[in-house]
């Protein structure tokens, strides 16, 4: 939807915009300070099309799980991280299936044992309950990883938490 490169945008929109979102073909935009300029400046540079949000909007209506996959154009970063939220991927695990040795086998490598590092310390990430961890959901793909390699049967879930 947008044809123009970020570094196209003159400054002084820049400096009125808190963020601009692209999503489904849409470009949402919340200005730092809501007023008819700096609307009329955001419209001349990205056309009549642009839909206003207003951060309290965005906050008291709900609007955040909407916004879920909404991706900044500046950065390209998910939106939502702008305002303190971090994405972690849930992943909920069922160990039954595999004999009492080799479980606690699988909890020593994802926890750590006598000092040594499991893999949610070394992607970053911890665990909910017995049988479910969260990680970064930029390293969702080598929890999936090491989960498969142990032919272990999961479901995960992408969340929102606030904080880092």
């Amino acid at each position: 939807m947008i044809n123009m490169e970020v570094n196209e945008v003159p400054d002084e929109i820049i400096d009125c915009l808190f963020d601009a979102i692209e999503k489904n073909n849409k470009l949402y935009v919340i200005l730092k300070e809501d007023s008819k300029d700096n609307e009329d400046k955001v419209e001349k540079v990205f056309g009549k099309d642009v839909e206003f949000l207003d951060m309290m909007d965005v906050i008291q209506k709900k609007m955040l799980s909407d916004l879920m996959d909404a991706v900044s154009i500046f950065d390209n970063e998910p939106f939502l991280n702008k305002l303190g939220f971090m994405q972690v991927t849930e992943i909920f695990y069922d160990l039954t299936k595999l004999h009492q040795s080799r479980k606690m086998l699988f909890n020593y490598a994802l926890l750590g044992r006598r000092g040594k590092e499991g893999l949610l310390q070394t992607l970053g990430g911890g665990r909910l309950t017995k049988s479910a961890i969260f990680v970064p959901s930029k390293k969702e793909k080598d929890a999936e990883t090491f989960i498969k390699k142990w032919n272990v049967e999961y479901m995960k879930k992408r969340v929102f938490v606030l904080g880092g």
